[in-house]
């Protein structure tokens, strides 16, 4: 069980504004939430396609001097996106802005339509899976030694330096993804954080397959901390979470709503199902918010939810 729950904020970069965006990051840094998020896709995620979506990684940058304690990172960036090189580069520099808040959440990327419409190759699961692991070592290798020369199937460098080095002296990788063969082995070997989806009792089994991995590879599983994705609605009745429901449409069926614990309702019955994580070794929830920005939950969340989950695990 995790000692303590941490809190973050995945604010999408769809349907709003630079600045609804910058002013709820800033509120949520201001309210004490340990992380802040967005995400890395191009087009909008849903069934209107044509929605306005801010770049996730531009708006970290320009959050980073507006804010002064929570982590900032990308929850994913696709790794077919980008050469894996230049990433490692906008991840240093990231760090460098943010005095040294910076994640790397990194995932095999999924959403082909984006791929086609940005003429960017979309290769099979186990092409973009083999390319997510040596992405990982040549991440790894930049961040931390002086020349870096990988020749890989999907990625190679050839006596590449990265300056400025990030600030941490470790840079976090998180590895978003549930795949038990494959994506959790990436995670064993590579991940300072693993992102996880689904049920606190979904966790836990798949968390028993990640220590198999761990063990594979000669990792000790208690250096890789575990967050989850969840959509958390707060409100005191029944009608105001159907209808902040009803308000995010068809994003409430995505797996961030439909297959967590779903934490809806009052503080208590917040707490109780965020807690349920906790006591399945989640360190951070990490609450999904795709705009209009619900500022009820964002304030709700840190000041009467969190002080529950405190003492349910206390």
């Amino acid at each position: 069980m995790a000692d303590k729950l941490r809190l973050g904020l995945s604010l999408w970069p769809q349907g709003t504004t630079w600045p609804e965006l910058r002013d709820a990051s800033v509120r949520a840094d201001a309210l004490g939430y340990d992380s802040v998020w967005s995400y890395d896709h191009f087009i909008a995620l849903g069934p209107d396609v044509a929605l306005p979506v801010l770049d996730g990684w531009s708006v970290l940058a320009a959050l980073a001097p507006l804010t002064k304690r929570a982590r900032l990172g990308i929850l994913v960036t696709g790794i077919t996106h980008r050469n894996p090189a230049i990433l490692a580069k906008m991840a240093a520099t990231l760090d460098q802005i943010s005095s040294g808040r910076a994640i790397l959440g990194l995932g095999a990327a999924w959403n082909e339509e984006e791929h086609w419409m940005y003429g960017i190759p979309f290769g099979r699961d186990g092409e973009r899976l083999a390319l997510l692991d040596e992405a990982c070592r040549v991440i790894r290798s930049l961040f931390h030694d002086e020349v870096t020369t990988f020749e890989g199937a999907h990625c190679a460098v050839h006596d590449a330096v990265l300056e400025p080095k990030p600030v941490q002296p470790r840079l976090p990788i998180l590895v978003g993804g549930g795949g038990e063969r494959k994506t959790l082995r990436i995670v064993a070997e590579h991940a300072d954080l693993w992102n996880a989806f689904g049920t606190p009792e979904v966790v836990t089994r798949k968390l028993g397959i990640l220590r198999e991995h761990c063990a594979a590879v000669g990792r000790d599983p208690s250096t890789i901390a575990v967050t989850v994705n969840a959509g958390v609605i707060v409100r005191d009745t029944a009608a105001g979470v159907r209808a902040r429901l009803a308000e995010i449409g068809p994003v409430a069926g995505f797996p961030d709503y439909s297959a967590s614990n779903q934490p809806y309702g009052t503080p208590d019955q917040v707490a109780e199902r965020l807690a349920a994580y906790a006591r399945a070794g989640v360190s951070q929830v990490i609450a999904v918010m795709p705009a209009p920005y619900d500022g009820e939950t964002i304030e709700r969340l840190i000041s009467e939810v969190r002080p529950r989950v405190e003492k349910l695990l206390a």
